[in-house]
Formats: C-alpha cells, sequence, structure tokens
C-alpha cells in the first residue's frame, strides 16, 4: 500500500514531467494525472478515517482518566475520613497507641500551625510579592487588527492549513 508521501511525491514528478513534456506527451500523462489524483483522494479519505478513529481512542483514553482522577480522590477522601474516625476514637478512649501484629497506630502530638486573622497586619519582612502575570488576549488583538488598528508587536498571518470534516 502506497503512503499518502509517496503519492503526493509521484504526482509533484508526474506534474513536472507534464509542464516540461510537449503537448502529445502531456495530453498522454493526464489519464496518469487523473489516475493519481483519485488515488490520493482515497488515500486522504482513509487517513481522515484513521485520524476520526484516533481522534475517538483520545477521547475515551481522556474520558478514562477523568473517572480514574475521580476514584482516585473519592478512595483518598475515604482514606482521610477513616483516619479521622480512627483519631477522635483513640481521643475519645484516652489510647496514644495500639500496637497490632500488622502495624503500630500511635496518635501524635498535634504541630504547631499558623493562623492568620488579618493578612495586612502582617509586616513586610514576613510577606513575598507575587506579581500577576499579563498574556495577551488573541480574541481581543485579532479584533483589533482587523478593524485596521495598530498593536505593536502583533500582526496578522495566514494559520496552518486545516480540515473540515462533515
Amino acid at each position: 500500500m502506497t503512503s499518502l508521501y509517496h503519492l503526493n511525491a509521484e504526482m509533484q514528478d508526474l506534474l513536472n514531467l507534464a509542464q516540461d513534456a510537449d503537448e502529445d506527451f502531456a495530453a498522454a500523462l493526464a489519464d496518469t494525472v487523473g489516475a493519481q489524483s483519485q488515488m490520493i483522494d482515497e488515500k486522504i479519505e482513509a487517513t481522515m478515517q484513521v485520524a476520526r478513529s484516533l481522534e475517538a481512542d483520545a477521547e475515551a483514553c481522556k474520558a478514562e482518566a477523568k473517572r480514574l482522577n475521580d476514584r482516585a480522590k473519592r478512595l483518598q477522601g475515604n482514606a482521610d475520613s477513616c483516619k479521622q474516625r480512627a483519631i477522635e476514637v483513640m481521643q475519645a478512649s484516652g489510647k496514644a497507641s495500639i500496637k497490632r501484629p500488622l502495624m503500630t497506630i500511635t496518635l501524635a502530638k498535634p504541630r504547631q500551625v499558623v493562623s492568620i486573622a488579618d493578612p495586612d497586619k502582617v509586616p513586610e519582612q514576613y510577606t513575598r510579592l507575587i506579581p500577576a502575570s499579563r498574556q495577551p488576549v488573541k480574541a481581543d488583538i485579532q479584533k483589533a487588527l482587523k478593524a485596521g488598528n495598530e498593536v505593536p508587536g502583533c500582526t496578522l498571518e495566514d494559520g496552518a492549513p486545516s480540515l473540515r470534516i462533515s
């Protein structure tokens, strides 16, 4: 089976021959060019079918990844709830440690954490400035350029070709 790349190269060779040939030879090549063009159309159609299949597989993978991520979050939440219940029961029963054949469970002393009631009162030496980043809004820039306005550092260019499949 000939690849789309090779079909394109063969078509270019045929077109180059037709340009350099006399009228009789160019007319004889016309049928071959037509057949080659038909083969290219069929190969592009088959390639788009493969692309659609791959896109569907990619979407299925994304959906499965989301499902697994959601499941992981639920499982982690359940694990956290189990640990919290165990802490509550150990505190209520006054047990600091439980020794079992497979594990030892110890109720650790709480660590100290900072609670900030009013962030504006915190001295500057205990803060850091995190500047907001500026990101260009391409849609707004495009509207301005199409309206004839100049936007420094920006121009309108032709994008990459795309395919519309219906």
